[in-house]
């Protein structure tokens, strides 16, 4: 089984249109988008679940989309902006310390990555894992037996950019199977 990624373009192009807003009537506004109302009352349920969440431990409550706004999950947060700024910032002052003209987007980019990579792969372990569940909702067990196996299959690769930490990154779908078995 190779690796290798591919792209494809289908060739069957398929058009949807769609309505601008100024073509829309007030009542296809009205159930199209959240009004203020709306939005607050979803707000304060969100806020409730919340409170909930922090001083209980039930599970009754689906949190995903609210993790970061937990005491735990706004501080991990804070925490990791505070050393994206704080790696850019390094890398933006190094060369007038080091008398160099001046600092490469690359070199800038590179600094940022490194201190959010945790992040990214996070990011990419809760994504398969959404996927994934969706997945086992809609397909039969076949598929997803041939799903698991293409995961098994699929490769690591190291962040050369940190050297000191050495973060390794495994792909999204091998990482989803480590966070299957943390859950």
């Amino acid at each position: 089984m190779s690796n290798t990624k591919r792209v494809s373009i289908n060739p069957t192009v398929k058009v949807h249109e769609i309505l601008s807003i100024h073509d829309y009537t007030p009542s296809e506004i009205t159930a199209t988008w959240y009004d203020e109302d709306e939005m607050d009352r979803i707000t304060q349920k969100c806020l409730k679940i919340l409170q909930k969440l922090e001083s209980t431990s039930t599970t009754k409550y689906c949190v995903r989309g609210l993790e970061t706004h937990t005491t735990l999950g706004s501080i991990g947060k804070r925490k990791n902006r505070a050393a994206a700024y704080r790696a850019v910032l390094r890398e933006q002052e190094r060369p007038w310390k080091e008398n160099e003209e001046t600092s490469s987007q690359e070199a800038i980019a590179n600094a940022y990555r490194c201190t959010t990579s945790s992040s990214q792969m996070w990011a990419q372990v809760v994504g398969t894992r959404d996927q994934q569940e969706v997945e086992a909702y809609l397909y039969d067990d076949d598929e997803e037996e041939e799903d698991q196996e293409m995961r098994k299959a699929a490769p690591s690769t190291v962040c050369s950019l940190c050297q000191e930490s050495r973060i390794v990154m495994q792909s999204a779908r091998t990482a989803s199977s480590f966070s299957a078995r943390a859950a």
